[in-house]
């Protein structure tokens, strides 16, 4: 990030400012990324996916390929897993990217602090997740036909979106901090990211057997996954899925907790 970030933070100690050191971070940050064009270029390319998947689910749905409830839930589903990966991508490379453009070192040195720091540029990151989940809102509402699933699909997309955004923004943040290049820390969040994608790939009988549903317990994006089909296509209750929100809400737990209780305050000039 430009040294226009450092800038800004030490406002913080002029006579007279009450703004937060991550606030000032924060704006910085969504303003270079957003303005620069970074953001957009990501949702561009998300609103081709959103389109193409749409397209097909609906195709499927007017031969009675697939259920209509069932489009519903690829949709939102799809809309968590491509939403994901902006956050994901723009965390790696946070803070690593900082190293490698040798702007790290100012921005250390204001008064914000460590922790500051990671909180401003942990917040922008999140931001493109809001903006992606308006943009599916059309797509699902095309899909669900009027019917009332709509809002129940909707509600689910933006809690487990929002869950999960938090956990990706938040690993990309450890590995990028722990990271001497944003290559690196991209390598290594991309492949965790395609590892977390295979289950879906898996047959249908093993997810459906002991084994498989372990393995969606444990995997995220599969829990989300798992969830929204109960819930939203196949209409039970919460009650029968909610071991489908142990993983996220754990990860994301664990995650945030890492990263602020103990990596924040670790960041240095060079990945230890």
């Amino acid at each position: 990030m430009s040294q226009d970030l450092s800038l800004a933070a030490g406002r913080v100690a002029a006579p007279g400012r009450t703004a937060a050191p991550w606030w000032l971070i924060f704006k910085q940050e969504c303003l270079e990324m957003w303005a620069g064009g970074r953001v957009l270029r990501f949702l561009a390319l998300y609103t081709v996916l959103m389109s193409v998947t749409a397209y097909l689910l609906a195709t499927n749905n007017d031969l009675k390929l697939v259920t209509m409830k069932a489009s519903v839930v690829v949709a939102v589903t799809s809309t968590i897993t491509f939403g994901l990966f902006m956050g994901l991508v723009i965390g790696a490379e946070s803070i690593s990217g900082e190293r490698e453009r040798a702007t790290l070192e100012p921005l250390l040195l204001t008064p914000s602090g460590p922790r500051q720091i990671v909180l401003g540029k942990f917040l922008a990151a999140l931001s493109p997740w809001p903006a992606a989940f308006l943009l599916s809102v059309p797509y699902v509402a095309t899909l669900s036909h009027g019917d009332p699933v709509l809002w129940t699909a909707l509600f689910w997309s933006a809690v487990l979106g929002s869950l999960l955004a938090v956990a990706f923004v938040g690993f990309g943040m450890l590995v990028s901090i722990w990271s001497d290049s944003s290559k690196i820390s991209l390598f290594i969040c991309l492949l965790v990211y395609a590892g977390l994608l295979i289950p879906a790939q898996l047959p249908t009988e093993f997810l459906n057997s002991s084994g498989g549903v372990l393995v969606s317990a444990v995997d995220p994006l599969e829990s989300a996954s798992r969830l929204l089909t109960i819930v939203v296509d196949q209409n039970r209750p919460l009650s029968e899925a909610w071991v489908y929100l142990v993983a996220p809400a754990v990860m994301t737990a664990v995650i945030v907790g890492v990263l602020f209780l103990h990596s924040a305050r670790r960041v240095r000039l060079a990945a230890e």
